[in-house]
């Protein structure tokens, strides 16, 4: 009962921490409105590979290695702050004509779902608040004394859990009233969105 009561406690945490927006929050919304559903989903999945590789490398160990490493944690910072510059300026430039024709269906340009998976991946995987996330995460659980079949139930769950906490808000911001309201101020949103990831990179860089 008390693995259970863990277990449970451990994912809704995970959940919560999805409705508190951040730069893998602000990816979703961007790539679901800019590109199109499909696309929001595809960077789910890349999102929770790259929640599964954070875990993998937190229960052995590593992610406690890089935090003791001044170096090599910053090295990490900084190319996670530099992929979210990117995906900003990216994002912030966009051209409204690109979108004109229809933005209430999927037929204007599209990315690949290879593409969406790797934005989706890299935007996490270079996160170092994440890896600080599940190492915290992971070893509270390791030291509590708990079996391992808690850890690996919770290696494959959080990833979906991820999965399915992106999927829901690709789904929600790409209903045909929010990408009708999104096709008059595109412009605006784009700019929003653009300028959201440029300043959590900005926090990310100075946060200590």
């Amino acid at each position: 009962m008390e693995n259970l009561i863990l277990i449970g406690t451990i994912l809704a945490v995970h959940i919560f921490a999805w409705f508190t927006p951040g730069p893998l929050f602000v990816l979703i919304v961007r790539n679901s409105l800019v590109y199109s559903r499909k696309s929001g989903i595809w960077t789910a999945v890349g999102i929770a590979i790259g929640n599964f590789i954070h875990i993998t490398y937190s229960v052995t160990g590593i992610a406690l290695l890089i935090s003791a490493s001044p170096i090599a944690s910053n090295i990490i910072k900084f190319l996670g702050v530099g992929y979210l510059v990117y995906l900003g300026i990216k994002t912030f430039l966009i051209k409204v004509e690109t979108q004109k024709a229809d933005t209430t269906s999927d037929e204007h340009k599209d990315i690949s779902p290879f593409q969406a998976a790797k934005i989706g991946f890299f935007a996490n995987i270079l996160s170092p608040k994440a890896s600080l996330f599940f190492a915290s995460i992971f070893a509270t659980v390791m030291s509590s004394g708990a079996p391992f079949w808690v850890v690996i139930f919770l290696w494959v769950a959080m990833p979906i859990n991820s999965f399915i906490m992106a999927s829901i808000l690709s789904i929600f911001f790409t209903q045909k009233k929010v990408r009708v309201v999104y096709g008059k101020h595109q412009h605006i949103v784009n700019k929003i969105l653009g300028v959201a990831l440029f300043v959590l990179a900005v926090i990310i860089a100075i946060y200590k």
